[in-house]
Formats: C-alpha cells, sequence, structure tokens
C-alpha cells in the first residue's frame, strides 16, 4: 500500500515540477512581449516627437511668409481683413424639409409649401 502512495506522490510531484516550467516559460515569454511593447512605445514616441519638431520647422511665420512671397502669383492670398468674419445672422436657415407622407403644396412660383398645420407643429416643437 505504501508502495502505490509512494509512486503516486513522486508522480505528483513530477506533474508539479513540469507544470511550475511551465508557467515559468510562459512568464519569460509574456516578458519578453512586454519588452517588445515597450520598445515599440517608446519608439513611436520618439518619432511623435521628431514629426512635431518637423511640423514646427514646416510652419515657421518666416518660412510661410517666404512661400508666399515666393508663389504670390499662383496663390493669390490676401491678408485677412474685418469684412472676411461674418456673423451668425449671414448664416443663412435651414429649409424646411417634409416628413415622408406629408403633403406638400405648390406656390405660384413653383416652390413647395408645406400645410399651415405642419408649420405651427413645427413652432411647437
Amino acid at each position: 500500500m505504501t508502495r502505490y502512495i509512494n509512486a503516486l506522490l513522486v508522480f505528483l510531484m513530477v506533474l508539479s515540477a513540469a507544470a511550475v516550467y511551465d508557467m515559468k516559460y510562459e512568464a519569460e515569454i509574456a516578458a519578453e512581449n512586454i519588452n517588445k511593447k515597450q520598445t515599440e512605445i517608446a519608439q513611436a514616441r520618439e518619432d511623435i516627437s521628431l514629426l512635431k519638431a518637423e511640423w514646427a520647422l514646416l510652419t515657421r511665420p518666416a518660412r510661410m511668409r517666404d512661400l508666399l512671397d515666393r508663389h504670390h502669383d499662383i496663390l493669390n492670398l490676401t491678408p485677412m481683413s474685418s469684412d472676411h468674419i461674418g456673423t451668425l445672422a449671414d448664416i443663412p436657415a435651414k429649409p424646411v424639409v417634409p416628413a415622408p407622407g406629408t403633403p406638400v403644396e405648390q406656390s405660384a412660383d413653383g416652390s413647395a409649401v408645406l400645410p399651415r398645420i405642419q408649420d405651427e407643429t413645427r413652432r411647437v416643437q
């Protein structure tokens, strides 16, 4: 009887050793993957930093002015003035679109006119 118990315990010990070895191997693989991802993240951050520096270099006001002067005949750009800026009143109102199935009447000039009831319900909403 003790032989069977000893054999069972030895088998369980070998099985436990194999499970621990497998866990160790998986942990090493996970650590390698983490290191790879950290390296990729560091490289991406370095690339972003480089691109930001390049963008700052390309969008310098002095460079923009030089490009504008050099290509003025093609671009025809003018400095911005106050009449280029509009107000909310300058924006046209959104046209009323009838819901599907709503009867639409035609006005004398041929444009669509919604029934009076439809207009009143839109004002209430």
